[in-house]
């Protein structure tokens, strides 16, 4: 996939927690990529489609802080090239 957004966290069950809640958004749990380092090893990754409602669904009824996740939009460049840029909690 070239276009994704992906939601890291401090701990594995935040992660299975935020994919459940994200079921409607289409979530899926997929490994932290290399170049992203700080997680705990388990990403929850949304298609660009999907984003505005993974975010209302987040903002309204994750229970989590800001310190427990990180938001990175992962895409490739004209060139192949892929860029993480992370986005504000």
């Amino acid at each position: 996939m070239n276009d994704y957004y992906l939601y890291t966290f401090a701990s594995t069950h935040a992660a299975i927690l935020t994919e459940k809640l994200l079921k409607p958004a289409e979530s899926r749990i997929m490994p932290v990529p290399r170049f992203i380092s700080a997680s705990c090893g388990i990403s929850v990754m949304i298609k660009p489609e999907n984003k505005e409602l993974a975010e209302k669904i987040f903002a309204e009824e994750s229970e989590l802080t800001a310190e427990e996740y990180a938001y990175y939009h992962i895409y490739k460049d004209e060139n192949g090239e892929q860029h993480c840029d992370k986005l504000e909690n």
